[in-house]
C-alpha cells in the first residue's frame, strides 16, 4: 500500500502497472458514460460547434448555414454573407476524426459519433487524475477513489451527454497541470511540450482560458527555479547556444503560440479580422457580479455545492497540499478562482439551458485532486472511524443521485417549464427560490417517454435490452479488472486491459449502429439516402425542418451544403435575397419541406414560379416530400418562336419555348413554355410534356397544371402571358441518339386532349429534336 512520501517533489516513477490502472480507470468511466449516452445534442451551443465540424468534413467549409434558422443566436454573419459559429475551434478540431470516420461508414450517424468526444475526454481526465494522485504519493485506492468521484459523482458525468466545450476546457487545463507535475518529478523536457499543447487546445476551446496562462507560466517558473532562486543570468543566451532553461520555455510556449496564431487565423477566416471573434455587444461581462458569484456557488438553481456535494471533501486536503505541494495547490486554486470570478460577471453566468453551473465544469478535476488526502485518511488509514466512512459514503451517494437526476431526462424540460411559468426567461428568482430548482422540479418530468438514454429509446416496442446487456457487461468487466489491479500483480494483466478496451470499442460501435436509424427517424434516413444516391456537384439542400436539423445531419453522409431555414408563408426581402443567391450559386436545389403543401410555402411557391421542378416524391412511411428543383443556368436554353394555338375554339397560344439541344443520360431536360391566353376558360386544363424516342415510345413525362399547379387555366386573363417550366429527369441508361419532346394540353376530367393549329388531328406538337450524348458534361 502506497503512503505519501515526505517530499512529493522527489521523482516517483510511474510504473507500467500504474499506467495500466489509469487506462482501466478511464475505460471504466467510458463504460459508465456509454450506459448514459443519449446520442442527442441538447444545446444550441453544441449544434453550432457540431455544424462547423460537419461543414469541414463534408466540403472543407467553415460555415454553419445548416443553422440559419437560428440567425445570430449562435453565429454571426461574415463579410461573405455566410453564417459562422462564434465558438472556438477546439471542439471542432478534436471532433473532426470522429465525424470524418462516421461519414465514411453509412451504418453510423455523424452527430451520434461526435457525441463520443466528451465521454472520451472526461474518461481521459479521470485517468490523468488517477496518475496525479499516484505521483503525489497517495495509495492506489485514494487515486481510484478521486478519479471515480470526479467522473461519476460530479457534474462531469452529466456533461458527457452534451457537446458543450466545458469538458474539453477542463481536460486541457488539467492535462497541462498534470504534465507540469510530471516534468517536476521526471525532468523530461518533452513533457513541457505536451503541457503547452494541452493548454493551447483548452484555449482554442474557450478564449476565456487566456486568463489562466499567467498561472501556468508562474507554475513553470516556480518549477524551473525550485530551490535555486531566480538569477537573471540563467535566462541569457550563451555563446552560440541556447541556455537549457530557455529551451524549456520554448518547448512549453511553442504550442501555445501556435494555438494563438490559429485562433487569429480562425477569426480572420470567419469574420475578416484577426481580432474579431464574432461576439455581439450583448454578450459581455456586464452581469450582477455578486449575484453571479453567489449563484455559481450556493444558489438552489445553479450552486456548485448542491450539484456536486462530494466537493465538500476538498477542503480536507488543503493543509497537506499547502505543506507538501504548494505550487500545485496555488495553481489549482487560481484556476478555479479565475473561472469563478470571471463567469460570475458574465451576462449569462448561469449557462442558459444547462444542468448546474456549467461554466465551473472545467475546474472540477482541480478540486477533486484536493480530495486525495481525504480518501486516504478516511478509508485507508481509518482516521475518522466508522462514522467518517458512513458520512463520506452518504455524501458520494447523494452526489451520484444528483448526477443521475440530471442525466435521466433532458434538463431542457425543466427550463422550458420555467420559461412558461416565470417571465422573463432566466428570471433571477428561478435561480434563488428553492421551488424553482431543477433539483426538485426534475422529478416532476420523469416518465417512460422522457428518459433520454439511448438504449431506453432504441427499441421499436420498448427499451433495447440487448444494448443494455452489452453495456452492463462492459461495465461489470471494468469493475472486475480494476479490482484485480488492487491485488498483487498477476500475469496477463496487460493483455486483459487491451482486450477490455477492444470490447468497449465494439460495444460503442454496436450502440452507434443500433441507435442510428431509430434515433434519427427512419424518414430522415430515407430522405438522406435518397439525396446521397442522386446528388451531383453543384447541388445544395434547402432543409425546412428546423427541429430535425441534427436528425438529418446525423443520417446524411453526402457532401452537399445544407441551408437550414424556417418554413414561411411569404418570403421577406432578406429571405428572397438569400434564395436569389442560392439560385445563382447552385445548379439544383434539393428541398426538404415541412408538411405544408407547396402552394402554402413561401420557399416552394417562389421556386415554382422561377425554376424547374425535376422531381417531387413522397417518402414513406409518413408521407414526407422530397423535391428537386433546377435553375435555368443548368442547361443552356434556346428560345424559339412558335405561335401554335390550342382549343376549339382556340383559347391559348404557345408563343415560344426553350429547351437544350444536347443532354446526357442521368441528367435533366428543362423545357420552358410561354403561353398567351386568348380568351377566358372555366376548365382547369393540364399540360403534358413527354420525351419520345423515334418509335413514339414515352420515356419520361411531366403532367400538371401550369406553373407547377400555381396558375390554373381557369384564372388566366385574355392577353396574359405565362412562363411555364417543366423539368424531366432522364434515365441513367438512356441510349445515345435523337429524341422528340411532345407538348400539349388535356382535360383531366375526360382525358381529352386539346386540338392544335399545327394540323388536322394534331393534339400535340413536337419540340426538338433533342440529342442525348453520353460524352456531354453538365
Amino acid at each position: 500500500m502506497n503512503t505519501p512520501s515526505a517530499d512529493p517533489n522527489e521523482s516517483k516513477p510511474i510504473t507500467r502497472r500504474e499506467h495500466r490502472t489509469a487506462f482501466l480507470v478511464a475505460a471504466l468511466l467510458f463504460a459508465c458514460y456509454l450506459l448514459t449516452y443519449t446520442g442527442i445534442i441538447q444545446s444550441s451551443d453544441g449544434l453550432a460547434m457540431f455544424a462547423t465540424t460537419e461543414s469541414i468534413v463534408r466540403r472543407g467549409a467553415a460555415d454553419i448555414n445548416q443553422l440559419r434558422w437560428m440567425d445570430i443566436q449562435q453565429g454571426s454573419f461574415g463579410p461573405d454573407g455566410e453564417l459562422y459559429s462564434r465558438k472556438g475551434l477546439g471542439m471542432t478540431l478534436l471532433a473532426l476524426p470522429l465525424v470524418w470516420l462516421a461519414r465514411l461508414w453509412p451504418a453510423i450517424g455523424l452527430t451520434q459519433t461526435a457525441l463520443l468526444l466528451n465521454p472520451l475526454l472526461t474518461a481521459w481526465t479521470g485517468g490523468l487524475l488517477y496518475l496525479a494522485v499516484i505521483r503525489l504519493g497517495w495509495s492506489r485506492f485514494a487515486a481510484i477513489a478521486a478519479a471515480l468521484a470526479f467522473g461519476l459523482a460530479t457534474l462531469a458525468w452529466p456533461y458527457t451527454q452534451t457537446f458543450f466545450s466545458d469538458t474539453m476546457a477542463g481536460w486541457g487545463l488539467f492535462a497541462a497541470l498534470y504534465w507540469l507535475l510530471a516534468f517536476q518529478q521526471d525532468r523530461r523536457k518533452h513533457l513541457l511540450f505536451w503541457a503547452g499543447l494541452a493548454w493551447g487546445l483548452a484555449y482554442l476551446s474557450r478564449a476565456i482560458n487566456l486568463v489562466t496562462l499567467p498561472v501556468y507560466g508562474l507554475a513553470l517558473l516556480s518549477l524551473l527555479t525550485e530551490g535555486k532562486g531566480l538569477r537573471i543570468g540563467d535566462w541569457r543566451l550563451g555563446t552560440g547556444r541556447i541556455n537549457p532553461r530557455f529551451r524549456e520555455w520554448i518547448l512549453f510556449a511553442s504550442p501555445i503560440l501556435a494555438a494563438g496564431l490559429i485562433s487569429l487565423w480562425w477569426n480572420w477566416l470567419r469574420f475578416g479580422a484577426p481580432l474579431d471573434s464574432g461576439y455581439v455587444e450583448s454578450e459581455a461581462f456586464n452581469g450582477d457580479w455578486l449575484f453571479g458569484l453567489a449563484g455559481l456557488l450556493i444558489s438552489p438553481g445553479r450552486g456548485l455545492v448542491w450539484y456536486s456535494p462530494v466537493l465538500l471533501l476538498a477542503p480536507l486536503g488543503v493543509g497537506w497540499f499547502w505543506r507538501r505541494a504548494r505550487w500545485l495547490l496555488l495553481s489549482s486554486a487560481c484556476v478555479a478562482l479565475l473561472y469563478w470570478l470571471f463567469y460570475g460577471k458574465w451576462y449569462m453566468w448561469h449557462g442558459g439551458y444547462s444542468w448546474g453551473p456549467r461554466f465551473l465544469v472545467p475546474v472540477l478535476p482541480f478540486l477533486l485532486l484536493m480530495t486525495a488526502p481525504a480518501w486516504q485518511r478516511i478509508f485507508v488509514e481509518n482516521r475518522w472511524g466508522r462514522a467518517g466512512r458512513w458520512l463520506t459514503t452518504l455524501l458520494v451517494l447523494l452526489s451520484l443521485t444528483v448526477q443521475w437526476l440530471g442525466m435521466l431526462i433532458p434538463f431542457s424540460l425543466v427550463q422550458d417549464w420555467l420559461d412558461k411559468t416565470v417571465k422573463p426567461l432566466f428570471a433571477p428568482e428561478t435561480f434563488t427560490r428553492l421551488p424553482y430548482s431543477p433539483l426538485l422540479r426534475q422529478w416532476d418530468f420523469i416518465s417512460d417517454d422522457t428518459i433520454a438514454f439511448a438504449w431506453w429509446r432504441l427499441g421499436y416496442n420498448g427499451p433495447d435490452w440487448l444494448a443494455l446487456a452489452l453495456l452492463l457487461a462492459g461495465l461489470l468487466g471494468g469493475v472486475l479488472l480494476l479490482a484485480r489491479l488492487l491485488r498483487p500483480e498477476e500475469e496477463g494483466e496487460q493483455m486483459a486491459g487491451l482486450l477490455y478496451a477492444t470490447a468497449l470499442g465494439l460495444i460503442a460501435l454496436v450502440l452507434l449502429v443500433r441507435v442510428q436509424v431509430p434515433g434519427s427517424g427512419m424518414e430522415n434516413s430515407t430522405l438522406a439516402q435518397e439525396i446521397q444516391a442522386k446528388e451531383a456537384a453543384g447541388d445544395a439542400i434547402l432543409h425546412l425542418r428546423p427541429l430535425e436539423t441534427q436528425n438529418f445531419a446525423n443520417a446524411y453522409h453526402g457532401q452537399l451544403p445544407v441551408y437550414g431555414l424556417f418554413p414561411v408563408d411569404n418570403l421577406a426581402a432578406r429571405e428572397a435575397a438569400l434564395l436569389d443567391t442560392l439560385l445563382q450559386r447552385y445548379h439544383r436545389l434539393w428541398v426538404v419541406p415541412d408538411f405544408a403543401p407547396p402552394q402554402q410555402s413561401g420557399w416552394e411557391r417562389t421556386l415554382r414560379g422561377r425554376v424547374f421542378l425535376l422531381n417531387d416524391e413522397t417518402i414513406p412511411p409518413d408521407g414526407r416530400r422530397l423535391v428537386l428543383y433546377a435553375g435555368a443556368q443548368e442547361q443552356p436554353l434556346t428560345q424559339t418562336g412558335l405561335g401554335v394555338r390550342f382549343g376549339d375554339p382556340a383559347w391559348v397560344r404557345l408563343n415560344g419555348y426553350g429547351l437544350p439541344r444536347l443532354v446526357q443520360p442521368g441528367g435533366s431536360l428543362l423545357v420552358a413554355l410561354e403561353w398567351e391566353s386568348l380568351t377566358s376558360v372555366k376548365q382547369d386544363y393540364r399540360v403534358f410534356v413527354h420525351l419520345l424516342d423515334s418509335n413514339g415510345t414515352k420515356l419520361a413525362q411531366r403532367d400538371g397544371q401550369p406553373v407547377l399547379w400555381l396558375r390554373p387555366t381557369s384564372g388566366w386573363q385574355p392577353g396574359e402571358r405565362i412562363v411555364d417550366r417543366y423539368g424531366l429527369l432522364l434515365p441513367d441508361d438512356l441510349p445515345a441518339g435523337e429524341y422528340r419532346v411532345a407538348v400539349g394540353l388535356y382535360d383531366p376530367e375526360t382525358g381529352e386532349r386539346q386540338p392544335s393549329s399545327a394540323g388536322p388531328g394534331d393534339f400535340a406538337i413536337d419540340l426538338g429534336p433533342v440529342r442525348v450524348d453520353k460524352t456531354n458534361n453538365r
